[in-house]
């Protein structure tokens, strides 16, 4: 595993989180996130490289915030397939519905995905405080979302601290896991 100032991850991280996630205490309700990045592409190595980068980020907020990361996307695609329209309907219901219970989303990547912008969207109505990492999307968010009328001051960018693994996409993450084995 590759490990300097911006990430590091143990050998295990993948199991590690998915035991986390379900040894969480019960009857206690923690914070909970909403991880926003990128599912979609073009091919099917792709997509696998967007679902492990959402499983790093669901990682590192696991880690560095406090609460419970979820990220739909990071196992979603496994049961529903995003090339038919009615699973990737059921899908984004899904994502949609685990937002409106979520206290905070997480915007994370390189890239600004329509599915992305469209959740976005969503937790600016909502209320839901949108934190954005990568300063790139951040000012192209505030541009789009001034454009399509929407509140485009909610979302905020916090350079005081900074999560460069948050900031990073799925094909700069890839070298963090297994070197880069898909």
């Amino acid at each position: 595993m590759l490990r300097n100032e911006k990430l590091y991850l143990p050998e295990d991280w993948e199991s590690t989180l998915e035991l986390s996630m379900l040894r969480r205490p019960v009857g206690i309700k923690l914070a909970r996130s909403y991880i926003c990045s990128p599912c979609r592409a073009d091919t099917a190595e792709g997509v696998f490289r967007n679902i492990k980068a959402a499983r790093v980020y669901m990682h590192y907020a696991y880690v560095h915030f406090q609460g419970v990361p979820r990220a739909p996307h990071a196992y979603l695609p496994i049961l529903l397939n995003d090339n038919f329209e009615d699973e990737r309907e059921l899908a984004l219901d899904f994502g949609t519905r685990l937002l409106l219970d979520c206290d905070l989303m997480l915007v994370c990547g390189d890239r600004l995905s329509e599915g992305m912008y469209g959740e976005i969207v969503a937790a600016v109505k909502i209320k839901t405080p949108v934190q954005v990492f990568n300063s790139s999307i951040y000012d192209a968010l505030r541009e789009r979302l001034a454009s399509d009328g929407h509140e485009h001051d909610h979302p905020y960018h916090d350079e005081s601290r900074r999560h460069y693994a948050l900031e990073m996409g799925a094909d700069e993450l890839a070298a963090y896991w297994r070197d880069g084995q898909l």
